[in-house]
C-alpha cells in the first residue's frame, strides 16, 4: 500500500531541491560491483583524489557489490551474505554540502562509529500528504553534522543540512553521501540497514525504493 502511494505521488510531486551541487551537471554513474570496485581502486582502498579526477561519481541502486566484506555484513549464524545495495552513493571532497531535497523534520540522529558503518548519520521524515510519510537516510556525515539536532527539528527543502565526512569519521569509506529512501522504518532510530540479502531482495525493494527518481537523476 505505502509503496503505490509512494509511486503514484512521485509521478506528480513538484520538483525537488538538488541534494548536492552539481549533481546534475557532473555526475558520471558507477556500478561498484566486482568491475567497478577494481577500476576504481575501491577493493585496495581509494583515496578522495582518484574520486575527484573522475567528476561526481554516483554508485548505483540494486546492485550486487564484492566491497563488502567484515563482521557489519555478516550474518550471525553465518547464512547468506548481505551484498545488494538499497541506496545511492555520491562521491565527492570531505566537508562538501549536502542539502535537503524536499521539507521534511529530523527523525532520529546517531554516530554508527563501528568499522565500515555509516558513521554520522541523518534520517528525516517526510509528510508528503495526509496518507503518505517517508523517510530518507543521509549517512557517512561529518561528526558536526549532528551538532544541535533535535528531533522533529524542521528542514526546508534545498537547506544545507550536512557535510561530508572524512575517513576516520565515515566508518573508513572513502568520503561519498549514502542516501536511501525508506517507507517504513519499522521501529529504528538513528540507523537503518542499506545492504541486503539477495534472496530478499524484491521485498526490501518494496520497502527501500529506488531513491534517483526522488533527485531527479
Amino acid at each position: 500500500m505505502t509503496y503505490a502511494l509512494y509511486t503514484d505521488w512521485l509521478k506528480t510531486a513538484p520538483p525537488r531541491a538538488e541534494i548536492m551541487r552539481g549533481l546534475h551537471t557532473r555526475f558520471e554513474p558507477i556500478r561498484l560491483d566486482a568491475q567497478g570496485a577494481r577500476r576504481l581502486g575501491l577493493i585496495n582502498g581509494l583515496s578522495g583524489d582518484a574520486v575527484l579526477a573522475k567528476g561526481l561519481l554516483v554508485g548505483g541502486y540494486d546492485e550486487e557489490r564484492a566491497i563488502y566484506s567484515g563482521p557489519v555484513f555478516e550474518t550471525p549464524d553465518g547464512s547468506e551474505p548481505r551484498t545488494i545495495h538499497l541506496g545511492i552513493d555520491l562521491f565527492d571532497a570531505a566537508r562538501m554540502p549536502v542539502f535537503a531535497p524536499l521539507a521534511g523534520r529530523v527523525h532520529s540522529f546517531q554516530d554508527n562509529a563501528n568499522p565500515k558503518d555509516y558513521g554520522p548519520t541523518i534520517i528525516l521524515e517526510h509528510e508528503v500528504t495526509s496518507e503518505l510519510i517517508f523517510y530518507t537516510l543521509y549517512g557517512h556525515l561529518s561528526r558536526d553534522s549532528l551538532d544541535g539536532l533535535f528531533v522533529g527539528k524542521p528542514v526546508a527543502a534545498g537547506e544545507e543540512m550536512a557535510r561530508l565526512g572524512e575517513a576516520a569519521v565515515n566508518g573508513d569509506w572513502p568520503p561519498h553521501l549514502h542516501f536511501q529512501l525508506i517507507l517504513d522504518m519499522q521501529g529504528k532510530r538513528g540507523d537503518y540497514p542499506g545492504v541486503f540479502k539477495k534472496s530478499e531482495r524484491e521485498q526490501w525493494k518494496q520497502i527501500c525504493p529506488d531513491p534517483a527518481p526522488l533527485l531527479g537523476i
